[in-house]
């Protein structure tokens, strides 16, 4: 009932004790004139006041039941779902509804905020407990196991010292393993990706310092190459492999260093004359002359097919050139 109702309902009752009052006015002039009239007014009366007192005072009970939001909330609600509709009848009403949800919204909210680490102050059973709630394994071992490796990534051995040294620090500061693996795959991407540049940069330096070697050497290339390795074998057979395998400070492999390979190819040449002279038969400086000794008579036989042949007359060069250097160290 709306608050001009309820106005306009007492003041309906006002009216009939105002007729009580005529009532009794007419009751009281009923002395001298009709009292039977008075009677009539003053019955008419009491009863018009009882009345509008009935219809604006207390409300009926439908009316407390129905309240601001209607007796049929839960059907508006619902929107002809039964189901909804059936979960809205374990509420009495909105108010009670919207009281649920903002508990059940505290609830997740809490539920949702990681649980704080122990502070400077704890002691090794609040760690424990820490630990155990947030599913945290105690040993070191168990710790790397539970670590998840995403994309099938495997930990290798040689890694796993490392992890293990690591987990340790991680577990003493309850770093939950998903975390951890976290880490660890970012440190394996980062590795790869270094050992990626790492190759293009090592085969980059190879083709260039390659191709400065072969303009300089020519078509001995390959000789001057293969003199190195009697010259380090001279001295220990794995001293080649663990040279030239190496790396200089500014990173490059010292065996793809064009400096580096020229300095040893000219000290093989000056140890060992022969080094890059392989006889066509006999060795020594005596297989030397037998071979220049045959490339001179075939240069004398036929002159216009030597001076074709620029294979042989660079090998009798050659040769030369190795005779020279042995009559020189005597």
């Amino acid at each position: 009932m709306s608050v001009e109702e309820t106005i306009a309902n007492g003041g309906a009752g006002g009216e009939g004790g105002a007729g009580a009052g005529a009532g009794g006015a007419g009751g009281a002039g009923g002395a001298e004139n009709k009292g039977g009239e008075g009677g009539q007014g003053a019955g008419a009366g009491a009863g018009g006041g009882a009345d509008d007192k009935g219809a604006g005072g207390e409300k009926k009970p439908d009316e407390q039941q129905k309240g601001p939001w209607g007796d049929d909330w839960r059907e508006k609600l619902a929107s002809g779902d039964e189901k909804k509709l059936k979960a809205l009848g374990r509420f009495a009403s909105p108010e009670a509804l919207y009281q649920a949800q903002e508990e059940a919204a505290r609830k997740i909210s809490e539920g949702l905020k990681p649980k704080a680490k122990p502070g400077d102050k704890a002691t090794d059973d609040d760690w424990k407990a820490y630990r155990q709630e947030m599913g945290i394994p105690e040993a070191v071992d168990d710790y790397v196991k539970a670590i998840p490796m995403p994309d099938g990534r495997q930990i290798g051995d040689d890694d796993k010292p490392v992890l293990a040294f690591f987990s340790e620090k991680a577990l003493a500061k309850g770093v939950d393993p998903a975390s951890m693996g976290v880490l660890v795959d970012a440190y394996y991407a980062m590795q790869e990706e270094q050992v990626a540049n790492v190759e293009k940069a090592d085969a980059d330096f190879r083709r260039e310092g390659m191709a400065a070697l072969k303009q300089e050497f020519g078509g001995d290339y390959d000789t001057n190459i293969a003199a190195m390795r009697p010259y380090f074998d001279s001295v220990n057979e794995g001293l080649f492999g663990n040279l030239f395998g190496g790396r200089m400070a500014d990173g490059s492999k010292i065996g793809d260093h064009p400096d580096i390979v020229r300095f040893f190819v000219n000290k093989a040449v000056a140890e060992n004359p022969l080094a890059t002279i392989v006889p066509a038969g006999g060795s020594g400086a005596k297989g030397i002359d037998d071979e220049i000794k045959t490339l001179e008579t075939r240069m004398g036989a036929d002159r216009d097919a030597w001076f074709k042949d620029d294979k042989a007359q660079k090998r009798l060069q050659a040769l030369y050139d190795a005779r020279d250097r042995i009559a020189a160290r005597k």
